[in-house]
């Protein structure tokens, strides 16, 4: 019964010791991506990015368009459409971009959420000529940056997002944020080679004695 508490420790100093600023980035990525498409009635997929029980964003397809919108305080960030709390289209953000407390203080991008209307990923028309879609997001995979609550604090992360360049759907093929509240994260960050190095010797270290007992036992 004193083995997983030992192991747990073990795992939690490897961790400690190899992000002393900054915290483990965790990470969810998807078997399957998440489909955002309808050809008929509006379809709703709610997003719990840190498996609490409690929504975070709600993703909304439907049979003309996809958006999202926040649950609670928390935000995205968009290009804003015009005015304060208004909204506009969430932006789609390049791998490295930095997502974190000052990201939206840049006139060309803002942090939003009202937890009540979507804001667009991409909206399309369907004319004589086919599908025209509008949407800064419209044919491109990146990532979308996200602000959100955990227990009362905020943590900074991402949501890596297909979207299509002629017809209203996307993809979501996975997430991740910063453990540590209020940090900044890269848009598409992972946990860092160096930390997952720390646990595996963490965790051999550990096994090492518990071989050693086990051929002493049987000699």
């Amino acid at each position: 019964m004193k083995t997983p508490a030992r192991l747990f420790g073990i795992l939690a100093l490897a961790l400690s010791a190899a992000t002393p600023c900054r915290g483990v980035i965790a990470v969810t990525w998807l078997a399957e991506p998440i489909v955002l498409w309808s050809e008929l009635f509006a379809q709703y997929t709610p997003l719990d990015l840190n498996s609490d029980g409690f929504t975070d964003f709600v993703f909304a397809a439907g049979v003309a368009s996809v958006g999202v919108r926040s649950e609670g305080d928390n935000q995205y960030l968009i290009w804003p459409s015009g005015g304060s709390n208004i909204g506009g289209d969430v932006e789609p953000l390049l791998a490295a971009f930095e997502i974190g407390p000052n990201s939206g203080d840049d006139s060309w991008m803002d942090w939003f959420g009202d937890g009540v209307g979507y804001d667009n990923l991409i909206t399309c028309l369907n004319g004589s000529g086919g599908y025209t879609c509008v949407g800064r997001f419209v044919g491109q995979h990146a990532y979308m940056g996200v602000e959100f609550n955990i227990d009362g604090a905020t943590h900074y992360g991402w949501i890596d997002v297909a979207v299509a360049s002629l017809s209203p759907g996307a993809e979501i093929y996975g997430w991740g944020y910063e453990t540590v509240p209020g940090t900044s994260i890269l848009a598409g960050a992972v946990p860092e080679p160096s930390s997952l190095n720390l646990i595996a010797m963490g965790a051999a270290a550990f096994l090492l004695p518990l071989g050693r007992k086990r051929a002493l036992k049987n000699k």
